[in-house]
């Protein structure tokens, strides 16, 4: 597929077609690596690891996986009521 680069801002950029982003299953937002050849002939975008779950935004499963057990441990006294918060 020929495409165009183009300017943005100081950078350039290459537009994606719909149809590739969508059969990567990624979406605006998504984190992509971008890599050069070691010859330096060809451009590689492959989606990062991260980017993979729910349209680019974060699973809860995977946050609590990530989290400590002690995070979970009883509750957090945060001290008095400041502003308007409802306890």
């Amino acid at each position: 597929m020929k495409t165009t680069l183009q300017r943005w801002g100081n950078s350039q950029a290459v537009r994606l077609p719909k149809a590739i982003v969508e059969s990567l299953g990624i979406a605006v937002g998504a984190s992509v690596i971008v890599a050069l050849s070691e010859d330096s002939s060809q451009i590689t975008i492959t989606p990062a690891p991260e980017s993979r779950p729910i349209r680019g935004r974060h699973r809860i499963d995977d946050l609590i996986a990530q989290s400590s057990p002690k995070a979970f441990d009883g509750e957090y006294d945060w001290g008095k009521v400041v502003g308007k918060e409802i306890w």
